[in-house]
C-alpha cells in the first residue's frame, strides 16, 4: 500500500516541478527526472509526466501574454517587454523554431512569452514546444539510464 501512494504522489510531484520550471520561476527540472530514473521509476512515466507538465507550464507562460493585460505584462516584464515587442515579427516567422527551443534555459520562458505576444497559433506552438520538452527529457533520461 506504502508504494503504491509512493509512486503516485511521487509522479504527482514531478508534474508539479515540471509545471512550474517551465514558468518563469526558476526551477530545474533536469535534476528531478535524473533522480526519479535513477530511483527506478518507469522511465517512460517521467518522460510523459516531464513533458506533459513542462509543456503545460510553457503554454502558461504563452497564454500570460496572448490573453495578458498590458499593464500586468508591463508591472513584471518591462524591460523584456520592450525587447519582445521588438523581436514580434521574428516570432511569427520562426515561431516553430522559438516554439522547439523553449526548452533551453532562461531563454525558453521568453519565447513562450513573445510568442504568445505575436500571437503565433496555439496548435502549433503546443506542438513543437512538445516536441522541444520531449525531446530534452528523452536525451536526459536516456543518459541517465
Amino acid at each position: 500500500m506504502f508504494d503504491f501512494f509512493y509512486s503516485n504522489l511521487s509522479y504527482i510531484g514531478l508534474f508539479i516541478v515540471s509545471f512550474l520550471s517551465s514558468t518563469l520561476l526558476p526551477l530545474a527540472s533536469e535534476a528531478f527526472v535524473v533522480a526519479f530514473v535513477k530511483f527506478d521509476f518507469d522511465p517512460t512515466l517521467v518522460l510523459l509526466t516531464a513533458t506533459l507538465a513542462n509543456t503545460l507550464g510553457s503554454l502558461s507562460t504563452y497564454a500570460l501574454a496572448y490573453f495578458g493585460k498590458e499593464k500586468i505584462l508591463q508591472k513584471y516584464f518591462a524591460s523584456s517587454l520592450k525587447k519582445l515587442e521588438n523581436y514580434t515579427l521574428n516570432f511569427y516567422k520562426l515561431g516553430w523554431l522559438f516554439a522547439f527551443l523553449s526548452f533551453l534555459p532562461l531563454v525558453g520562458d521568453l519565447f513562450a512569452l513573445g510568442l504568445g505576444f505575436a500571437k503565433y497559433p496555439l496548435i502549433k506552438t503546443a506542438f513543437f514546444i512538445a516536441l522541444g520538452k520531449l525531446s530534452r527529457y528523452f536525451f536526459l533520461i536516456s543518459l541517465s539510464s
